[in-house]
């Protein structure tokens, strides 16, 4: 890292840094695709699979699937179904749901913190383990545009905290680790940018869909 504040460039994350992770699964939406759920209401259905799919066995289960789409598909859809146990109609419309590009909500400060980056001239990209196209979430959002480079694990076969990772997006980035700032909010997965030679900025665990997410510190980091 050079000694003075500035960056050339500026690497998020998606899912927890620019657009929030907590108000994913909308019972509305669930409710609405039609599936059979059982008696239970689409609430009770978002509850149980939360539970689920949160749960330490469950994080275990996770890993790796973020390598590749396919693979995303086959544990959620096995954690989903796990979680009832549901039908496949009721899997298929809380899987849907999850990877809804317009159930992806920026935090209020996303779109305004990107736009004084691109503005004053520093590059921007997003680096996420996820296991589908989230391009169309970021288009939706008004940011796409604003991007020099979307890195996705499924898309490379290479998730953080695998070092490779961070230094492929400062290659499609074209800046050199020590000046790419990283910013997400996972102290393993985001904090291993280190690793590759990356400055890195961790936001705060407490997040809400409604509230910025303190983004703003970015600015001042990155001297823009």
């Amino acid at each position: 890292m050079d000694h003075d504040s500035t960056f050339d460039a500026v690497l998020f994350d998606f899912s927890g840094t620019l657009f929030d992770d907590t108000s994913v699964l909308d019972p509305d939406a669930i409710a609405a695709s039609g599936a059979d759920l059982g008696g239970l209401t689409a609430t009770e259905v978002v509850r149980s699979v939360l539970a689920h799919v949160d749960s330490p066995a469950s994080l275990e289960a996770r890993r790796g699937c973020d390598l590749s789409q396919e693979a995303h598909r086959a544990v959620w859809t096995r954690l989903i179904a796990e979680s009832g146990p549901f039908a496949p109609d009721v899997v298929d419309a809380v899987y849907a749901a999850l990877t809804d590009p317009a159930a992806w909500t920026p935090y209020p400060d996303t779109a305004v913190v990107l736009k004084a980056l691109h503005d004053r001239g520093v590059r921007i990209g997003v680096l996420s383990n996820i296991g589908w196209d989230i391009r169309p979430a970021l288009a939706d959002a008004g940011v796409l545009d604003l991007l020099d480079a979307v890195v996705l694990s499924c898309e490379h076969g290479l998730e953080k905290p695998d070092p490779a990772l961070f230094a492929l997006a400062c290659q499609e980035m074209g800046t050199p680790p020590g000046r790419t700032l990283y910013v997400g909010d996972d102290p393993v997965k985001d904090g291993a940018a280190v690793r590759a030679g990356l400055p890195v900025y961790l936001l705060p665990t407490e997040r809400a869909v409604n509230r910025e997410r303190g983004l703003g510190a970015v600015l001042r980091l990155a001297g823009a």
